[in-house]
């Protein structure tokens, strides 16, 4: 019995050194499903993390199903941008031109776009405090 509260202070213990817990969904939209291969997401937590590529803190990957698609993160309350990415032949990292104009789609959270660059981390950046669904539009 003594076993069963102390595994139950523990649990409990456990369960409150993580405060602040929250998920974050992202809601791709505008997916190109035909187009195969599977979906990558970062979350990013400040610029210089590897931003809008892979991130250094959280990433989730995903097969295709249709038009939308939804990752969940699970991460301490905070500022996060995130970056999606349409990996169309599974090679694991993004394709461009010989210019850098990327040749599979991307997203971006708040739909930052850059006109001759990749969108900076500011303009994506996000607080989130509180259990949240960022959509996220997919451009080709």
């Amino acid at each position: 019995m003594r076993a069963l509260v102390a595994l139950s202070a523990l649990l409990l213990a456990s369960a409150r050194s993580q405060p602040g817990q929250v998920r974050i969904t992202v809601r791709l939209l505008e997916v190109q499903a035909a187009k195969g291969g599977i979906l990558q997401v970062g979350l990013h937590q400040a610029p210089g993390t590897g931003f809008p590529g892979r991130s250094n803190f959280r990433n989730l990957q995903s097969p295709i199903a249709g038009a939308e698609a939804s990752l969940t993160f699970l991460a301490p309350a905070g500022a996060y941008a995130v970056a999606a990415h349409h990996d169309a032949n599974s090679n694991g990292r993004m394709d461009s031109n010989f210019i850098g104009i990327p040749k599979e789609g991307y997203g971006i959270s708040n739909d930052a776009r850059s006109r001759f660059s990749a969108p900076k981390f500011e303009a994506a950046r996000v607080a989130i405090a509180r259990d949240t669904t960022l959509l996220v539009h997919m451009v080709y």
